[in-house]
Parts: C-alpha cells; structure tokens; sequence
C-alpha cells in the first residue's frame, strides 16, 4: 500500500501567507490530495467538512484550489494530538494531505515542513520560532535577506540543509512541486525495499513453528455489536475499535448505520 504523503505548511504569524503557498501547492498536485485548516480556539474542539462556507474563508480557497477533500479543525493546543489523528483517519482515502497551521507540526510526523515569512521578517509569533527549527523550505514575501532571521538560534549545519525560496521568483511553485515529488520517490522506494526485505523474512522464517497462533485484529463488526447498549455507542467507544481494528472511522461509521447502531456524544464529526 502506498504510504500517505503529508505536508505542513506554517508561518512566522497570522496573514503572512501560508494559505496563498497551499493553494498553489494543491493546484499542482491535483485533486487526489486533502488538505486540512487549523485554527486555534480556548475551549472547544470540532472537525468539520464545510462545502457552504463562504468564498473568503480559508477552507473554500482550499477546495477551489482543486483539494479533493477539506477539514477544518478548531481546538486548543491541548488535545490536538488525538483531534488531528482524528482529522488525518478521515482524509485516509487522499493520496497525500497539505496541512496548514502552526501547532498540527508539532504532533504529526510531516515528510516536508514548509515555513512561510511576511513581508516584515523580524515578526515571529513564539510558536513560529519553533516551527522554523524544523521546516525543509523557507518561503519570503520578497527577497531572500542576507542575514536569515530563520536561522537566529540554529548552527551552520541546519543552515545548510534548509532551502529557500522568494515567492516572487519565476517558477518558485514549480520547483516546490518537484522538490515534493522527488521526496515522495524516495520515501516510496525505500517503504517498498522495506517491504521486499520483510516479504523475503516471512518466507525465510515461514517454516519456524510458534507455541501459539498469531493475533489478528477483531471483527469490527462483532466489535461494535458486542459494546453496544440500546442500539447506541458513544463516539469515544467507536473510536476506539476503528483503531483497534484498522479500519477509518467513516467505515465505521458506515458499519454501525447498516447494523442500525446511533454512534451518540459525537463532538468532533467524526462519524
């Protein structure tokens, strides 16, 4: 199976850009690839797919720029990990998600990390100084300054491996898109010599006797049957067998329909 390609896109502040860099990124990489728009609240969490939402909102500019599938998350710093696990289950059918926002970097494992300056470089919000340590590619509103602010508190080493871009160049999307490709070759090449090498490992070893059968993942059927009550599961329970059992939760949430099961206390729209 090929491996899901993210993208974290994050920026030195509000308004500085990062949602122009995404829809030229998914203009050019077509619409198999979702994206997700995160905004940070003080209390409530929710996941949304908001095809109404006005033109000037993020999430439309998003999907007019050919995103397959848009989520919007809105949440708290505390509780995003599990939120943007969430987020990233239901867009599992994409070929690849662009993520945009600041926090999400900090709880996924993204294969490129691209951050975008404003026109003022010397205005960095904190979360942005952290977010800079670990981005691949550095975007500019205009030319690329002689003294980099990116690198204010980094050694030579990472200086070296960072690439930077002026957004008005000639091109510059262009480029991004073949630097993203060529990664995406990479990855897949070694997941697929990864592959090979356990396929030839199970063979070798195929003959070895065990003192008990391997353990496989529940029916997830028989999962939720066995845990429902009142014809009714609540979201946290369902949850948990999606995972338990490898399956998305929009399956999930398909299942529980045919066996006429009400998933309840869903907060996050998962279902």
């Amino acid at each position: 199976m090929k491996r899901q390609t993210v993208i974290c896109i994050g920026g030195a502040h509000s308004g500085c850009g990062k949602t122009t860099v995404a829809e030229n990124l998914l203009r050019l990489l077509g619409g198999s690839w979702g994206a997700i728009k995160y905004t940070k609240t003080a209390f409530y969490t929710s996941v949304r797919r908001s095809p109404e939402a006005p033109e000037n909102k993020d999430t439309s500019r998003l999907r007019r720029a050919g995103a397959g599938d848009v989520l919007w998350i809105q949440s708290p710093d505390t509780g995003l990990e599990e939120t943007i696990e969430m987020a990233a289950n239901l867009l599992s059918h994409c070929e690849g998600i662009v993520v945009e926002g600041n926090s999400p970097i900090e709880f996924l494992s993204p294969d490129i990390v691209i951050f975008v300056f404003g026109k003022d470089t010397g205005r960095l919000k904190p979360s942005a100084l952290r977010i800079v340590k670990k981005a691949d590619i550095v975007i500019y509103q205009d030319e690329i300054p002689s003294s980099d602010p990116s690198n204010r508190e980094q050694s030579e080493p990472y200086r070296d491996k960072t690439i930077h871009f002026d957004i008005r160049e000639r091109d510059c999307f262009h480029k991004l898109k073949a630097i993203i490709m060529n990664k995406i070759e990479k990855t897949d090449t070694s997941a697929s010599s990864v592959n090979l090498t356990d396929n030839v490992t199970r063979k070798e070893t195929s003959h070895i006797e065990t003192g008990s059968p391997v353990k496989t993942a529940s029916n997830p059927g028989e999962e939720l049957l066995r845990h429902v009550k009142d014809k009714r599961i609540p979201c946290k329970l369902a949850r948990k067998i999606a995972v338990q059992t490898g399956l998305p939760y929009h399956e999930i949430g398909k299942l529980a329909d045919e066996l006429d099961i009400k998933i309840t206390d869903c907060e996050l729209g998962c279902f």
